[in-house]
Parts: C-alpha cells; structure tokens; sequence
C-alpha cells in the first residue's frame, strides 16, 4: 500500500518542488561517472520582471515567472530569483542560467565574449629625466626590454626642466621631480616610486611574494650605491673637493668592493638574474650601477671591479646580449655623459 501511495504521489501534477530531498535521493555521481564539462556563462540581460519561464528543481522542470534579476556580485552564480507558479511564496528563490528555460535567456561563448571585448590599448610612456645616462638610463633600458612605446624627455638645462615642464607635471602631481613616468592620466615621481610603478604595469616587480618582496630590497640597496658614486662624482655634495680627493677616494671604495652584498645575493638565490630566471625592474639599476663602476675603475686605473665578483661579471655579460636590449647600447642615449657636466661632476 505504501508503494502504492507512493506512485500515486509521483502522478499527480500539483506536487511541489522539492527543495531539498533526503540523503537516499541525493545519492553523489557513480563511480566511472564522465567528467563534467566546464560551466556555461549565461547573458541575463534579456531577462525581466514578469517574464514567464521553467525552472528546474532535482531535475524537474516547472512553470516559474521572473521576480528579478538581481546585479549583486554576491549572486553573480545564481542572480535570478523566480516564483514557481500555483506554489506559495516559500518556495521561491535564486537560481542561475542552469537551472532556467527561457528564450531570452543566451549562453555566451569564451569566443563570442572575446570578440566583444575591447583591445588592451598598448602602454605609453611619457618619461622624464636630465640629459645623461644617470637614473634615466635605469628606464631606458626597460622600455627597450620590453619594447614600450616610450617619449624620452631629455633636459640638458635646468631651465628646461624647472622653467618648462616642472610647472606642468606639478598640475599632475604636487610631488614633481625628475625622473618621472606619465601613463595616461597617472603621473608618478621619485626613482623607486617610478620603477614599481612600472614594474607593476609591465609585470616586472617579481614572480612570486618572495622574488618581490627581494626585488623591493635589491632597489633599496643598489640606490646606496648610487649615492656613493653621486657623492664621488659632484664637487656640491663636499665629499670630494678636487680631482685628486675625487680620484683618491673613488679608488679606495672600488677597492673595498660595493657589489660584495649582490655577489652574495646570486650565489644564495642561484638563478640568471637577481630574483629569477629572466630581469625585473633591480636588475637594470644593478646592471647600470657596475657598468658605471667598471668606467670609474678604468678612468682612475683602479684595476677590475669583477676579479672578486665572478657572478656579478656573468650576470653583466648576460645582461649585456639581452637581444632587446642592443638597440639601446647602439644608440645615443648609452653615449650620454653618466653624470651631469652643468654640475661640473668629476666623472661625466
């Protein structure tokens, strides 16, 4: 009598969704059962209020009508809530593009969507920096690495910055100072402030928490040598007050070795380049800083700056035959001076 029952429940057209079955009627996929294909993403946007539809339940379809359509992300997977019609409102709820018929419903194809989308408009670069290779060198060299369009604003005078251009990149940004980076409406200054910025735009900053979190530390420390080579090289910073002071202390600190830290640095990480297998944003300003280095060391005989750091020096000669990179050290902006001639520095 109770199969009976049951088959006459089964028949009968006024049975209500079932929202939620025991565990005996939610048995899992069986063994062996076919991988399930990849989810469907559906265009809600022709579906309305009041539009009359079918709604799936446990794999039963009934007549349903369209509550609304709801635009909460939170819902993204199931934003359309719908009332099953000759049911009270109890049972109404959200469902997604799987569980509704409905012509005005689409199914939209990866393909369809990426024919829809908008071209990723290329980046461009407008850059500032003094007339010499200096920090600007830094950023040369990754535009032409990664092969950005790019406008080198190069000022050989001070008028030409602070008379020129200083005002107008001070209506973009309060902190203006040279280098700086234009990227449509975004204006960035301050060396390190620039070069995360620009490693962020072209995913140069690191591959992993890990190589970030040293890339960050590398720009830190390759900005202290830098200052110790502004000091040698500028009569201004009185640390050098003749030729023979800027000769005598510029041998000393060659040869007390600036680059021990980043031998030590690629020995312990064992990779190509200081934070992986290919260059981000330090490896530029490291490279520029022993390239000048080496010329230091040339100018005043101060011997090799790598018979100590054999892999700096293979990490300088890799660095050197990056294919994108040939044009830039066959063009004028490698031939700049290294350091500013109006500031009368003792190593241009």
């Amino acid at each position: 009598s109770s199969y009976l029952a049951r088959a006459r429940q089964l028949q009968t057209t006024s049975v209500a969704p079932l929202l939620r079955r025991d565990s005996q009627d939610n048995m899992g996929p069986k063994k062996g059962a076919a991988k399930a294909a990849a989810p469907k993403q559906y265009d809600y946007s022709g579906l309305e209020k009041g539009l009359k539809c079918q709604a799936s339940q446990d794999g039963v379809w009934y007549a349903a009508e369209i509550i609304t359509v709801s635009k909460d992300k939170k819902k993204s997977k199931a934003p359309v809530k719908v009332h099953y019609i000759g049911y009270d409102a109890s049972y109404d709820e959200f469902v997604g593009g799987d569980k509704l018929r409905s012509k005005a419903l689409k199914v939209v194809t990866p393909e369809a969507k990426k024919a829809d989308a908008k071209p990723k408009k290329p980046l461009e670069v407008d850059f500032g920096y003094w007339k010499i290779r200096g920090l600007g060198a830094v950023f040369r060299m990754i535009f032409e690495y990664k092969q950005v369009k790019y406008t080198d604003n190069q000022y050989a005078e001070g008028a030409d910055w602070f008379g020129q251009d200083k005002p107008k990149i001070l209506e973009k940004n309060v902190l203006a100072n040279l280098p700086y980076v234009v990227v449509g409406d975004e204006c960035v200054c301050q060396t390190n402030a620039c070069l995360n910025f620009i490693g962020n735009r072209l995913r140069m900053n690191g591959f992993s928490y890990k190589s970030r979190q040293l890339n960050d530390q590398l720009l830190c420390e390759i900005y202290d040598v830098r200052n110790t080579m502004i000091d040698l090289a500028y009569p201004f910073k009185d640390v050098c007050r003749t030729d023979a002071e800027h000769k005598e202390k510029s041998v000393k600190i060659i040869e007390g070795g600036p680059f021990k830290k980043f031998e030590a640095v690629l020995d312990k990480v064992g990779t190509d380049f200081f934070c992986g297998k290919a260059p981000v944003t330090c490896d530029f300003h490291i490279w520029e800083m022993l390239d000048q280095y080496k010329l230091l060391a040339e100018k005043h005989g101060a011997g090799d700056i790598f018979k100590d750091i054999p892999k700096c020096k293979a990490f300088y000669d890799r660095f050197r035959a990056l294919p994108t990179l040939s044009k830039y050290f066959e063009s004028d902006a490698y031939k700049l001076p290294i350091n500013n001639p109006i500031a009368n520095a003792y190593f241009k």
